[in-house]
């Protein structure tokens, strides 16, 4: 309980204000795609339906959307401890745990976008299929291999970073449930296949789907991955950085020595968890690390093999300092360490939410002025000074959205002789300045 009312105090006070955020552009992007195309051309189809289904609940209103991520945050965060619970056996490593996640500066795009709702849900799937495959391992059945499945598949359409996840199935049971005798491993062979060859199939056409079918993704140069040593030691630092807060570069042989730590840590800790852990830090983030760099976000689904590793390495090092301390001991390893992450995390929060204020505003100075308007069905309209790039497609978003219609027309600039407009629309100051008014009138 304790680390519970922590964890949880540290991320309403740091990360409660989330809840009071706007849409941003990708917002407006995901929701044109959820709201205006077919359920076939939708890429990551989990967050496009909680776009769609919210949009048709509440419009525009961005309150419903910050608590359905928030929902998913405070969930993530409780899966973070049962699973940590069962691979450690300790509920002092899963405290310690939840309280490393509970909260990071530089996430700040999971707790004031809408947007990395898929990164939301692909968690919640990936590690909900694999705690429902440990408990399945204990108590074998059709119904737990194809509630995992399900949840496999869950996870694939919220983000492609899921396709680990049959590699960690492997590892589990592997460390935890091995072959008790060299005889056994044939039969131990033909069992995992049963077990997890369905999991492996899924995962081999999912990935030609996404590199060489229908899906393709690989033809964006912002998903084709680059097999070199230079981009994955450059986006590991890139991501390093941000994890650590910016305590190291993590330059030249400073990465390398970086995976040689966590692979020594895990040694000297001589348990199955710290593997487990340290496998989740080095491979779960493969799919990432070779594609061209994002925010922090984009390896929340690996952080809990630092927070798991991390946890285990302090809780065993309270052991050794303090072995009689009793039940004291883990809650005052909670306290010292929450007095440490608070004051840490306050320096980082600013950094952290430098890009909030721009997105926001962005959206908002365009969107909230035409709640007060209405224009007809089909409507020819023109925007005159607007704040938008020329190339910049948002602003038609904005406007089918709002008005609910797929067949309004948008023309930006100047009039033109000889063409009708149902409706104008005038954003004082151009370019990316606050509008100073919204003047409407109706074409002749």
């Amino acid at each position: 309980m304790t680390a519970a009312g922590l964890a949880a105090a540290v991320f309403l006070w740091f990360a409660g204000d989330g809840m009071r955020a706007y849409f941003t552009p990708d917002d407006v992007m995901n929701l044109y795609t959820a709201v205006f195309s077919r359920a076939t051309a939708w890429d990551r189809p989990a967050g496009t339906w909680i776009y769609r289904a919210l949009f048709q609940q509440f419009g525009l209103n961005p309150l419903p959307y910050r608590a359905a991520c928030f929902a998913l945050l405070g969930t993530n965060l409780w899966l973070l401890w049962t699973v940590c619970r069962k691979l450690s056996g300790s509920v002092e490593v899963a405290g310690v745990a939840i309280l490393l996640g509970a909260y990071h500066a530089h996430l700040a795009d999971l707790y004031y976008s809408t947007g990395t709702i898929f990164d939301l849900l692909c968690f919640l799937f990936y590690f909900g299929a694999l705690r429902v495959y440990m408990w399945a391992r204990e108590r074998p059945s059709r119904l737990g291999v194809g509630l995992t499945l399900a949840l496999y598949l869950g996870a694939l359409a919220a983000k492609e970073i899921a396709v680990t996840l049959p590699l960690f199935l492997l590892l589990y049971d592997l460390l935890y449930h091995p072959p008790s005798r060299r005889r056994d491993a044939l039969p131990w062979v033909g069992r995992e296949a049963l077990r997890v060859g369905p999991a492996v199939l899924v995962t081999a056409a999912y990935v030609y789907y996404k590199t060489m079918g229908a899906g393709r993704m690989t033809g964006n140069s912002d998903y084709l991955p680059a097999f070199s040593w230079q981009v994955l030691t450059y986006n590991w630092r890139h991501y390093a950085h941000d994890l650590f807060y910016g305590a190291s570069q993590f330059a030249g042989w400073r990465i390398v020595a970086l995976w040689l730590a966590v692979i020594g840590l895990a040694a000297v800790l001589r348990r199955r968890d710290a593997w487990m852990g340290a496998a989740l830090c080095l491979l779960g983030i493969l799919p990432v690390v070779l594609i061209p760099e994002r925010g922090f976000y984009a390896v929340y689904l690996t952080l809990p093999g630092w927070y798991l590793l991390g946890a285990r390495a302090l809780a065993s090092a309270r052991e050794r300092a303090f072995p009689h301390a009793g039940a004291v001991g883990p809650i005052c390893l909670l306290l010292v360490l929450a007095a440490c992450l608070v004051p840490l995390h306050a320096r980082q929060k600013p950094r952290g939410n430098t890009w909030v204020s721009e997105a926001y505003q962005s959206v908002r100075r365009t969107l909230e002025p035409l709640q007060h308007y209405q224009v007809p069905r089909g409507a020819a309209v023109l925007v005159v000074d607007d704040p938008y790039a020329a190339d910049d497609s948002i602003l038609l978003g904005i406007f089918k959205l709002r008005y609910r219609d797929e067949n309004i027309t948008l023309r930006r600039g100047g009039a033109r002789e000889g063409e009708h407009y149902d409706t104008i629309f005038g954003y004082g100051g151009g370019g990316t300045a606050v509008p100073s008014s919204l003047v409407l009138t109706k074409g002749e």
